[in-house]
Formats: C-alpha cells, structure tokens, sequence
C-alpha cells in the first residue's frame, strides 16, 4: 500500500511539474491598477475583512480544485506544514499518508516545480495584494480620516507580517547539505502599493537589509494610525504591532545587527506590560475541553487571532479537522498527530501541559479531561466503527470548537491562533541572553513564564548556549502546533532529531538533520522564476528534497 501511494505522488508530482509553469502566481495580479481610487470607508472596511476571512478559508490558494488538496485552508495550513518539517510534531497512524501533508514531513517534493513548494507564496501574495490595493485606494483620497486611517494601519499591519514571514521562510540560511552561497542574505521581491506591472516582471529578491527595512517602515505607519484604535484580538493592533516589532527585532540580532537584542527585549516588554493585561494560559483554561485553543475570548492570553466560521470551510479541509483528534469527522483522528517520544520524557512530570498528550498508560491515567460526552471520551480512547483507538502521545491540545466532537459544522469553527503573550516571554528571555552579562535576567524572564507551568520549574543553564537550549526546549513544549517553531529552529541553527532508537517516526519521515535542514530554506516556485526576469534559476534556493538518508535501525 505505502509503495503504491509514494508511485502515485511520484507521477502526481510530474504532473504538476509539467503545469506549474502555466500559473504566473505572481506579480500578475499583485500591483496597483488604474481602477484603484479612493474608496467609501465602507468598501475598504470589506476589503480590510476580506484579508483574515482569506487567511482561513478551505480553497484559499487554489489548491483544492486544482490539485485536490484537503488541506488548502491558508494560514492554518501554513502553520502545519512548517510544524511538519521539525521533530516533535509526530505522525503516529498505522498509514502515515492520511496525513494530507506528507510531502513537508517528508520532505518531498520541495523543489521549484513542484506544488508543495509553492503554496506559501500562492497564499501571501494575494494577501499582500489586497493590502497594497487598501493603503493605494486610501493614499489616493489624500489625508485619512479618522476612521479610513485606521483601516491604514490594520493594512500596513497585516502587510508587515505577511512580508515578515516570508522574509524568514524564503531567505536562505547556511547549513551542512545544500550551498546557499550564492544567494545568502536574499528574501523575496518586494511589490508594494506603488509598484507597476513592468516594474514587478523585473523585481529581483530583496535583500535582508532592504527588506526589513520595508516592513520596519510599514510597522512604523502601523503604530503611527492604531495609536488610538479601539482594542480587538480579531484583527492587529498596537500591542499585535510590537509583538511584530518584537519578532522583527529578534530576527535582526541574530543577523547581527547592532542592538536589535535590546529593541527586541524593548517591545516584547511592552506587550507583556500592556495596558489591556494579557497574562499567560492558566491549566484550567488550556486543558479546558469546550474552549481550551478555540476561543480567544475565553482568555487573555491572545494578542491577536482569527475567528473561524462555518462560512469559511467544509467538513474536512480545515484546520480543526486536521489537528483537532477528538474531532470525528477530519482526518485527524486518521492521523494521530502526537508528540516525539523524546520530545514527550524530556517533559517534566509537574508540568502540566504534559497534558497536551497521551501518557503511554493513558487507559490508566484520569488526569484527562475530554470533550464531548462520556461516551464521546470513551470511543476516543478506544475506537468506534469510524476511527480506531487512541495511540500513546496523541495530542489533545487542540480542541474542536465548543468541544463538539460530531459535527463539524460546529466543531470546525475554531479560532486560529497568531500571537499569544507567552511568546513574548520567549523572545524577552533570548533577546536578553544573547547581550552581554544579561544571562541572569535572562534565566529570570524564562523562569516567571515556566513555573506558571511547572511551580518546581528552576533554569539551570550556566552558559548562553545551555540557555538558547533549554528555552527553545521551553517554547516547543509552549507552542506545539501553533506555526511559530521553525522560525526559532532557522535563527538559532538547531537540528532536528527523527531517527534513534525506539522512535515512533513512519520510516519514510524518519531522518535527522545536524543543525539547520536546507528544507526550511524555502523555494521559489518556477512559475516565478519563469514571470519575472529579475530572479534567475541561479537566484534561487537549492531544492532540499530528500537531502539526506533515511535513518534505518540496523539492529
């Protein structure tokens, strides 16, 4: 069976090679166009809704009716796949492939000709597209009123972060597999509000410098016309922008740039000391089984989410159907998403979100709290006519919506997470670490987060090395799942760890990298490459796919 699936995929793959290049994804479409005016607040306040609304919804990028692919369902998706390429977030079903995503935990099919290389650029060019066309038909009407100023900055907002990550996706980092060395220190093109279709067919890649450049300046704009914006976790605001701040800076100092480590700390601090009080998940509220993950307003931990309705998907291609296991209707009770067994017992006992997964003796173990009925409970752990039983280390951290485990109209309408103030901890305790002499508060910012975690919680690192360790240990066990961990993985050049003894990886995922894999240097579609003459074939990120062997237990 698992050979006629891998044949299948290897001629699903020439095919979409051989097509890729007849959709010029991008900048067709992604630049100011005569009919751009000044539009009634009512109109930009739709396109500015349109924006998350797109960021959810199954079919988003195409891929779908295309390529009948289930998990074509925008930021969710995304998220899914970066936590694919790491080594926590483990596929334990008997048939792997019902995990829709295969080709990232694979990875396979990486390449320039490939659809599953392209998906993350089929998704945040139409975004940024409806963003330039928000601020042009603003800009145009000349000074923003009070009202159209702030649809300005939620624009400028929303522009930033698409750009933020694909600048950390696209560009390359140096790594033991593939040579980067000609295109190091390379993003992606820049098309903004004032760029011309003639100038967007020759737009070469942006370097870093430039680029972050851009997004500190839509940043800027953003915090210059959310000043006084009423507070909404649904869409950016002020404290959403020093979150981006916060992450923009943490990039920069890895990338050496002078004191870009305390302007990270700067704005990290800011948002943990808003004035709208965030304060990070208590276990009541994590563990919870009807809102747990679901439902920002059940919390103030988020910055910032988007609300999922039942207008934005159908049943199985949607975000909850794919990580939410207690659900009976998508393909993640087929999959059986769960911890690394390492990742699992480097966990402490009295850290509750160990909760988050299976024990191995999970029949014995009533420290759980399902959703659902009993009954609902019951046929999770043991299996109905529909799914089988549950395997040990399978996640519960994500819960279908009202804690509604049979339909999916219900089940699927969960809130997608962006920001939560616990990162903010994070980027705070490693921004600190990485200046001289600030080891300790470093330790003391990590420690203030943990022990809300686990109360015996003690940092013992000595060093600033034994400290980036364990936090990104900390933040994996925080933010499994959530989208946000390659990006920490790519800065800080950490490997990743599928193949050793007594593994539950699938045999064709399981392979380990020594530092950074050459697969979290993304690369750009050939439908690019092939639109616009400012990026050549040598211009682009070496293809990862199956960079290195399998690892095989050979006792």
């Amino acid at each position: 069976m698992k050979k006629t699936i891998i044949n299948t995929l290897l001629i699903f793959a020439a095919l979409v090679a051989s097509s890729s290049c007849i959709k010029e994804t991008f900048p067709e479409g992604s630049t100011v166009t005569s009919s751009q005016v000044a539009a009634s607040s009512g109109a930009l306040e739709a396109m500015l809704n349109s924006i998350p609304a797109s960021m959810v919804t199954t079919g988003t990028a195409g891929y779908l009716s295309k390529y009948s692919h289930h998990g074509d369902f925008g930021i969710g998706e995304i998220h899914l796949i970066t936590e694919n390429m790491l080594e926590d977030f483990c596929t334990l079903a008997d048939n792997p492939y019902y995990n829709r995503n295969y080709y990232w935990g694979m990875c396979y099919a990486q390449g320039p000709t490939s659809w599953p290389c392209a998906y993350f650029w089929d998704c945040y060019y139409p975004w940024i597209k409806t963003c330039n066309d928000i601020i042009s038909s603003i800009l145009a009407g000349g000074e923003p009123t009070a009202t159209t100023a702030i649809i300005l900055g939620k624009a400028y907002a929303y522009r930033a972060s698409f750009y933020l990550d694909l600048a950390r996706l696209y560009e390359p980092k140096e790594n033991k597999y593939t040579d980067v060395s000609n295109v190091l220190g390379l993003t992606v093109p820049i098309i903004n509000e004032k760029t011309t279709e003639a100038e967007a067919k020759n737009n070469p890649r942006a370097t870093h410098e430039k680029m972050y450049e851009f997004i500190l300046e839509d940043l800027t704009n953003a915090e210059k016309y959310l000043a006084d914006a009423p507070k909404a976790k649904n869409e950016p605001g002020l404290d959403a922008v020093h979150g981006l701040m916060a992450r923009l800076y943490l990039e920069e100092g890895a990338a050496g740039v002078e004191g870009a480590y305390a302007k990270a700390y700067e704005y990290a601090d800011m948002v943990i000391n808003s004035a709208t009080g965030y304060s990070p998940l208590t276990q009541a509220q994590w563990e919870d089984p009807v809102n747990g993950f679901n439902n920002m307003a059940s919390q103030n931990s988020w910055i910032w989410g988007i609300g999922i309705t039942a207008e934005n998907f159908n049943n199985i291609c949607t975000y909850a159907a794919f990580i939410c296991s207690e659900g009976q209707w998508g393909y993640a009770p087929l999959v059986q998403l769960g911890a690394d067994k390492n990742f699992y017992e480097s966990i402490s006992d009295s850290d509750w979100r160990k909760h988050s997964w299976l024990d191995p003796a999970f029949l014995d173990y009533y420290n759980y709290k399902f959703s659902g009925s009993e009954k609902d409970g019951y046929d999770f752990l043991h299996g109905n006519d529909n799914v089988g039983p549950a395997k040990a280390y399978e996640s519960i951290k994500f819960r279908p919506a009202g804690g509604d485990t049979q339909e999916n109209t219900v089940g699927n309408a969960t809130d997608q997470p962006l920001m939560r103030v616990e990162e903010m901890y994070f980027i705070a305790a490693e921004a600190l670490a990485q200046q001289n002499n600030k080891l300790g508060e470093a330790k003391a910012m990590l420690e203030k987060l943990i022990v809300t975690r686990n109360p015996n919680y003690t940092c013992k690192a000595n060093s600033t090395a034994e400290f980036l360790e364990e936090m990104l240990l900390q933040k994996r066990i925080e933010f499994w799942g959530e989208g946000i961990l390659m990006y920490d993985y790519k800065r800080l050049d950490h490997g990743i760890t599928r193949g050793y003894k007594g593994t539950l990886w699938p045999a064709d995922f399981c392979f380990n990298s020594e530092g950074r894999s050459p697969q979290w240097n993304i690369v750009i579609t050939r439908a690019e490459i092939q639109a616009n003459n400012g990026i050549s074939e040598e211009q682009n990120n070496p293809d990862p796919s199956n960079f290195t062997p399998l690892w095989v237990d050979k006792d």
